[in-house]
């Protein structure tokens, strides 16, 4: 240890100030998938994961899962109507085609939509959502699929989501 190491309020191993902690100290430990990283007061986990899968129709298949800490509703209808209205408003175009309750393999309580969209005037997609609400952590599940492989890809990737097992803690 060298003697900037010995005052370093930092340094674990430091004798400087036992017992002290600095304002600017992480105040818990993030763990991710496969990392580690100190969280301050003020940060937030807003992990977006996604899943990829093949390339077709020119598009890249993926299936995205955002999951929201401390969601302020306390019901999954709740939960579904404040994401249902969400997509409305922000995605021009969206039509709302399917939605309603159903369950996961493991059955737990989800809520499923399926909506079309147009990004641009020549492209069209269908994306599928799962939206499952525990405890007050919410997850949304999202698919997006063209006209050709949503028949041809979608049952696939459906049971994938519905597979999905929220851990518990």
């Amino acid at each position: 240890m060298t003697k900037s190491d010995f005052n370093d309020p930092y340094n674990p191993r430091s004798q400087s100030n036992p017992g002290y902690s600095h304002p600017d100290k992480p105040k818990k430990t993030y763990r991710g998938n496969e990392f580690t990283i100190n969280l301050y007061e003020d940060w937030q986990d807003k992990t977006i994961f996604t899943i990829t899968g093949p390339v077709t129709d020119g598009i890249q298949h993926n299936i995205t899962i955002m999951v929201d800490h401390d969601v302020e509703v306390d019901n999954l209808q709740d939960f579904a109507d404040w994401n249902v209205g969400t997509l409305e408003n922000e995605l021009k175009g969206c039509r709302v085609l399917k939605q309603g309750e159903i369950n996961l393999n493991n059955g737990i309580p989800a809520y499923k939509v399926v909506y079309v969209w147009y990004p641009t005037e020549d492209l069209r997609f269908y994306q599928e959502q799962i939206l499952v609400l525990v405890n007050k952590t919410g997850y949304k599940l999202t698919a997006s699929f063209t006209k050709k492989s949503r028949k041809t890809l979608g049952p696939q990737v459906e049971r994938m989501m519905l597979s999905f097992n929220p851990i518990q803690t």
